[in-house]
């Protein structure tokens, strides 16, 4: 079968990999994030990954653990087919918003905690802490719903 990067992909990559070592992260996980999310065909095996980025194998296999774990690719096996292949969830980036908003739940949590235990004199810092967290757990069913609208409109014009 004939695999396509298509143009623009390289740059694709390699910004990737620069946007995610700037959040702390591997750049070899931001590039195979990058190449996946614009590689044709969307399924792509270890080797197909290494080939088209330029990343060694124990690259990928680490980039492809560590996305595994933030939720970010798929696994899948062909019949007759040792190989795996990798594909980028859809529901990727709602997940992970949904997954990091959940710190503010854990954040108010904590601030109610600390004033029910008494002896603060002074409470306005952890009150704004409290009504922020509570902001944004409120505000996440509209937003995910609303982006589960405009990905279902996304995929009908395509």
């Amino acid at each position: 079968m004939a695999r396509s990067k298509g143009p623009g992909v390289d740059d694709l990559v390699e910004q990737m990999g620069v946007f995610y070592k700037t959040l702390g992260a591997p750049r070899a996980a931001g590039q195979m994030l990058g190449y996946l999310m614009a590689c044709d065909p969307p399924e792509q095996s270890a080797r197909e990954i290494s080939g088209s980025t330029g990343l060694s194998p124990a690259s990928v296999s680490s980039s492809a653990r560590l996305l595994g774990q933030m939720g970010a690719l798929e696994e899948r096996h062909r019949v007759g087919d040792r190989k795996t292949y990798y594909r980028l969830r859809s529901n990727f980036w709602i997940e992970t918003a949904k997954s990091k908003l959940q710190v503010f739940d854990q954040l108010a949590e904590l601030g109610r905690s600390i004033k029910a235990a008494g002896g603060l004199t002074r409470t306005d810092g952890i009150n704004e802490m409290i009504a922020f967290s509570e902001f944004w757990q409120d505000l996440l069913p509209e937003y995910a719903e609303r982006w589960e609208r405009r990905r279902d409109a996304l995929r009908e014009e395509a």
